[in-house]
């Protein structure tokens, strides 16, 4: 047996890098963890040699140097030959979970050359498959005002109200909505500062009426801040709101309007983004309210229909 380091060494310096130098996620470096995990799996299965085992786990003694082009595209292809034959869908990959997984070699191997464990990235020639395009479902205007303008129609209490409309006026995504503190409001200028994604704070502006069902509900959150919390929204204990509550409520909410099979909090998300867009806002206004790092990732909002499309030049062409 080579006496090298163990491999996982390097996978969870890695991980540690982007938790403690990226501010990633929990969800993220999650994701990363089992990428990395699955991709370790078989370079266990591709150096049976350089394998012991301890009885519970499978040690891997490995330099990264060793892994070359041909190996990682060996374990793409086993990761498409699986998708493949999974004709009953009993596996979780898909095209998409594909190319994560070769985003998160890829960054591996860029933070293992950025500590000089290595001199090239072997898995930079390789391209991510092209995944077809899906446009994000988001509810029509007609639906959003039929729930919202009947609270009573939809029995939807001062808490739910204060949360779908702060929702569709802002456009912040679940975990940020239900981490506001009472002292990121603003209600003098109308905004929030919104802790978001890798620890990156942002502000965002929201309007009258979901300003007054906000107020509605502070003075109704009285009776249950039974521990002083500095958070927001809170249930009945006067603990946080979690995440379980919104999805269920958006998920009932919704279904009473609409017929769309998926709805989540962040199809409230894309629905402030598309309605925005539809409505005239610059695309690049809508990136810094959606806290988008790059411009590419809020352009999946541009698809407007070709209603819209002719509406548009009717009104903005001088020779229409």
């Amino acid at each position: 047996m080579k006496k090298y380091k163990q491999f996982k060494y390097y996978i969870d310096s890695f991980l540690e890098y982007l938790q403690f130098n990226k501010n990633y996620s929990r969800n993220t470096i999650i994701s990363y963890k089992e990428d990395l995990e699955k991709f370790y799996d078989f370079l266990c299965n591709t150096f049976p040699e350089n394998v012991t085992n301890d009885g519970i786990s499978k040690i891997l003694y490995l330099e990264p140097e060793e892994i070359n082009l041909d190996i990682i595209r060996s374990f793409i292809s086993e990761l498409f030959d699986e998708l493949k034959i999974d004709y009953k869908k009993t596996k979780k990959y898909t095209p998409s979970s594909i190319s994560r997984k070769l985003s998160a070699i890829k960054s591996f191997f860029k933070f293992l050359m950025k500590e000089g464990v290595i001199k090239t990235n072997p898995a930079l020639p390789i391209q991510s498959p092209k995944l077809p395009k899906r446009l994000p479902s988001y509810l029509t205007k007609s639906e959003i005002s039929n729930l919202l303008d009947n609270p009573l129609k939809y029995d939807i209490n001062i808490l739910d109200r204060a949360i779908v409309e702060l929702f569709y006026a802002t456009g912040i995504r679940l975990s940020e909505l239900i981490n506001i503190k009472l002292s990121d409001i603003d209600f003098n200028l109308s905004t929030i500062k919104v802790h978001g994604k890798g620890s990156k704070d942002r502000i965002v502006t929201f309007g009258r009426i979901a300003k007054s069902a906000v107020q509605d509900y502070l003075e109704i959150r009285k009776i249950v801040d039974v521990n002083k919390s500095e958070y927001l929204f809170l249930n009945k204990k006067g603990k946080k709101l979690y995440p379980l509550y919104i999805y269920r409520l958006v998920k009932r909410l919704f279904a009473a309007v609409s017929n769309r099979n998926s709805i989540s909090p962040h199809t409230l998300r894309h629905t402030f983004a598309s309605h925005l867009l539809e409505n005239g806002a610059d695309i690049r206004v809508i990136k810094e309210l959606l806290g988008h790092e790059n411009l590419s990732t809020t352009q999946i909002y541009t698809h407007i229909t070709p209603e819209l499309l002719k509406k548009i030049y009717n009104q903005a062409h001088p020779k229409a």
